[in-house]
């Protein structure tokens, strides 16, 4: 129940942002969104190996599809193209390379190269890799999060991400890897929202 709350404001958050942006209320980070759309999808094949259940991935799940919806958004308007900053080309080639590691770890196994339990490290690896990508995606929008963001979709991702870390304790403890995702977003959104508080209007 908790991880459908989550995913239903995950939703919410998703339906605010996107209004705003096409009412050009908020101006989105395009390389931000870009890292958003494919690094979740990902992270969300991850977790999955892992061990997570459907109610778990609800969230990310509504994460992934939304972000690209915005990524959309910004290619429409033109604003999508390669990032200048190399934090930003780095984040995003270092989503490239967990892909590219990760599909060959799969392959590996269904060659009978690369054990489950190896294979059950590199993803726990990727896993890890894969959230603390999260960081850098992040840093394009927080640079201009006073500008350009608003403050309320942000404060309700904030929430999703805490829902989703009350429901992740309670199915696995606070000692596992999946802790990582709604507790690194919770705080990462919770800056977002605070930055977003000065922004002109």
């Amino acid at each position: 129940m908790l991880g459908f709350l989550a995913g239903v404001l995950q939703a919410l958050g998703y339906g605010l942002y996107i209004r705003q942006v096409l009412r050009h209320e908020i101006v989105p980070n395009a390389a931000t969104w870009l890292m958003f759309a494919y690094g979740t999808g990902l992270l969300g094949v991850l977790e999955f190996s892992r061990g997570a259940g459907w109610e778990l991935l609800v969230l990310p799940t509504i994460c992934a599809g939304s972000s690209i919806v915005v990524a959309a958004i910004c290619l429409k308007r033109g604003t999508l193209r390669w990032p200048k900053e190399w934090q930003d080309r780095s984040a995003f080639l270092a989503d490239v390379v967990l892909t590219v590691l990760y599909v060959g770890a799969w392959v590996l196994v269904l060659l009978g190269n690369l054990s489950k339990e190896e294979r059950g490290y590199a993803d726990l690896a990727f896993l890890i890799c894969s959230n603390l990508t999260t960081i850098t995606s992040f840093s394009p929008l927080i640079r201009g999060a006073e500008r350009k963001e608003s403050s309320l979709p942000w404060v309700v991702w904030t929430y999703a991400y805490t829902v989703l870390g009350v429901a992740t304790f309670v199915q696995h403890g606070p000692w596992t890897e999946l802790m990582i995702y709604p507790v690194l977003n919770a705080l990462l959104h919770g800056r977002v929202a605070w930055l977003g508080q000065n922004r002109p209007h």
